[in-house]
């Protein structure tokens, strides 16, 4: 796995930012290409803005990549939420490469599930 590049992170962070401000439609503006279910996704986005503005803290993200053959990469970014025993927030992001002129596209954001 490997690091995001300068574009992937400062979309990571104004991703967080529309998050903490509750701004859906900044958060839609955000994704290079249209989501696959805008109704899904605004739900996804609802749920996880609420538990980041509950953090104590602004979220720092922890973040790996994954290349694909073709040289685009999935991105995935988990929030640690303040109680440890609570499950994750987990971003998934596909960018086409990691140039500057790269097409970022937002794929997930959710708590990931618990199976204990």
């Amino acid at each position: 796995m490997g690091k995001p590049s300068s574009n992937e992170k400062q979309r990571i962070a104004e991703i967080m930012a529309a998050a903490r401000a509750e701004d859906w439609e900044r958060y839609a503006f955000l994704t290079d290409r249209p989501f696959a279910n805008p109704a899904s996704m605004k739900e996804q986005f609802e749920d996880s803005s609420r538990l980041i503005r509950a953090l104590s803290s602004v979220p720092r993200p922890d973040v790996e990549v994954g290349t694909n053959e073709d040289d685009s990469r999935v991105i995935f970014a988990k929030i640690a939420l303040d109680d440890p025993a609570e499950n994750p927030i987990l971003l998934t992001l596909h960018s086409t490469s990691e140039c500057a002129d790269a097409v970022i596209s937002i794929w997930t954001f959710f708590q990931e599930i618990g199976f204990d």
